[in-house]
């Protein structure tokens, strides 16, 4: 809500507080934030969202100083905050959070709240080294509304002033970055996935406490959230990027329908184009009798204090092509790499079996690829320094059949002749979309009986998504069974016999493919439409 205290011009009108006109930024050749436009006004809560590398920090950098820009401008108040220090634009008033926890953790939480203070304090270093009666009664006060924010943001002062930062739970630790960021008394807050890792109660909780702080203290906040059910339950308006671009902008309601944010976040369907043979849609539905491949029970992954996911249960059967779906943030990634032995987790994922097969919670990843398990990450993660025929070559680092290997590598070659005609290129030289291709194909030279693919469509332009889903369709069509996490919905579900959609580390729907497809419920998971139309 717009504040009541909030200046207007001589027209009536409420002059915008932050003005952010055409700002770009380049990094190499991605283009992360292109030509964005933005305004906030006093009092008001401005939600920026959008799917995974859409530029929604880089924005945020670009505003607190921490990123400059290539081109545009960006005003605080009337102020310009282009080339300023991050030092100066805090003073200005901006003050932000990050994505990771950045506390000094083995500092008091009393101190590290202090410490927020300093561009407000006088630097007199004798009088902060001398017991005078001066500098007694100066800190007095800094601990005092130290307290007292600590209080604000729900936290018992005298229960954690004196204990170390690091300590504390993990939704306490956000708590007292809040607290921090408060002390330097910005005009307008930065909040950068406030929320990640809490549950929905812990949530719920956060949404409380941030209105009531921009209510309480007359500041605009801007909050970058995964979680778009929270941003949809608390934000007057919300900005969408994807792609380094800004396609919408409105109310809630307003994008929640918006067609382009559907798009982003759901992806298209591939309705016009004709469906793949009988043989394929019906594989893994007549293989279901031949037991479980995978099996995943109460699977459990955190990072440090951060619960990614919280008990997902879920199988894969032979044949069987299975997708897990579900908003940024989710935990969908997170599942991929606890099976691939590349993040700890607890819990139980038995691979080929309970009796003959392993445990890909206690079993380390050479033996997890040895075993037939074989992942295609996200972002690709080709050796760039390497040619083409190099990085297909170590896909088949566990076979002993060199010569076979080649002789795979060369019809490979020739059933992708956009590889074949790249073989000794370095393969940082390839297109994204040619990078793709790369890493699917080294992982099929690992002969995988399981194969986990990763947010393959992730950064492509439509058409070439359109080559990697028909090429993922094909490797299924020849039998093999696949996992799939994508973030364009709609065509992982055309694709799948059985999906799961996972929502802030737990199971929310699973169903066929065909039954989530036209399900409502998927769309009001990744748009929050409950937050919208108050069906909760």
């Amino acid at each position: 809500m717009v504040s009541e205290q909030a200046e207007v011009d001589g027209n009536g009108v409420i002059p915008p507080l932050v003005e952010v006109t055409e700002v770009s930024r380049r990094f190499g050749g991605v283009q992360a934030v292109n030509s964005v436009s933005l305004s906030l006004r006093h009092g008001e809560v401005l939600g920026i969202i959008g799917p995974n590398g859409a530029g929604k920090t880089t924005l945020v950098n670009l505003i607190s100083g921490h990123e400059q820009c290539d081109s545009g401008s960006i005003r605080l108040g009337g102020a310009t905050l282009i080339g300023q220090p991050i030092h100066a634009i805090a003073r200005l008033g901006v003050a932000r959070t990050f994505q990771n926890i950045r506390l000094a953790r083995e500092l008091s939480v009393l101190d590290n709240v202090v410490i927020g203070h300093h561009l407000h304090r006088r630097s007199d270093t004798m009088s902060s080294l001398l017991p005078t009666a001066s500098a007694r009664r100066a800190r007095a006060g800094l601990h005092e509304t130290a307290c007292g924010l600590l209080a604000l943001v729900g936290l018992d002062p005298k229960a954690v002033s004196n204990r170390m930062a690091g300590t504390l739970a993990y939704g306490d630790q956000r708590r007292v970055e809040i607290a921090r960021a408060l002390a330097a008394k910005p005009r307008v807050l930065l909040l950068d996935e406030p929320a990640a890792g809490m549950n929905r109660v812990e949530k719920a909780r956060l949404r409380d406490l941030l209105t009531a702080i921009v209510a309480g203290n007359d500041l605009a906040l801007i909050l970058i959230e995964h979680d778009v059910r929270l941003v949809m339950e608390m934000c007057d308006r919300i900005a969408v990027l994807n792609f380094g671009c800004k396609i919408a902008e409105g109310t809630p309601a307003e994008i929640a329908t918006h067609p382009e944010v559907l798009t982003a976040y759901l992806g298209t369907t591939a309705a016009a184009k004709p469906p793949p043979p009988p043989a394929v849609a019906q594989s893994g539905r007549h293989a279901t009798a031949a037991g479980d491949l995978l099996e995943v029970r109460d699977l459990h992954v955190a990072y440090g204090a951060i619960r990614a996911v919280r008990g997902v249960s879920f199988s894969v059967h032979e044949g069987e092509f299975v997708t897990l779906i579900g908003a940024n943030g989710a935990g969908k990634s997170s599942i991929l790499r606890a099976l691939s032995g590349v993040i700890p987790a607890t819990g139980h994922a038995h691979f080929r079996g309970r009796d003959r097969g392993i445990d890909l919670t206690r079993t380390r990843s050479p033996k997890i690829v040895r075993a037939g398990l074989v992942q295609v990450p996200e972002g690709r993660e080709i050796l760039g320094k390497l040619t083409v025929g190099e990085n297909l070559a170590l896909g088949g680092w566990t076979r002993p059949d060199k010569q076979e290997l080649a002789r795979e590598i060369d019809l490979f070659l020739q059933r992708f002749p956009v590889l074949g005609q790249r073989r000794d290129v370095r393969a940082l030289q390839l297109s994204g979309g040619e990078q793709q291709i790369l890493t699917i194909v080294r992982a099929l030279l690992a002969r995988p009986r399981l194969l986990l693919l990763d947010e393959p469509s992730l950064g492509l332009a439509p058409l070439l998504a359109d080559d990697i889903f028909a090429i993922i369709r094909d490797v299924h069509r020849d039998g093999m069974s696949i996992l799939l996490v994508e973030q364009n919905a709609y065509r992982a579900l055309e694709l799948a016999d059985r999906a799961w959609v996972i929502e802030t580390g737990l199971v929310a729907l699973a169903g066929s493919g065909t039954e989530l497809l036209g399900d409502e419920r998927v769309r009001a998971s990744y748009l929050g439409l409950e937050a919208v139309t108050g069906d909760r």
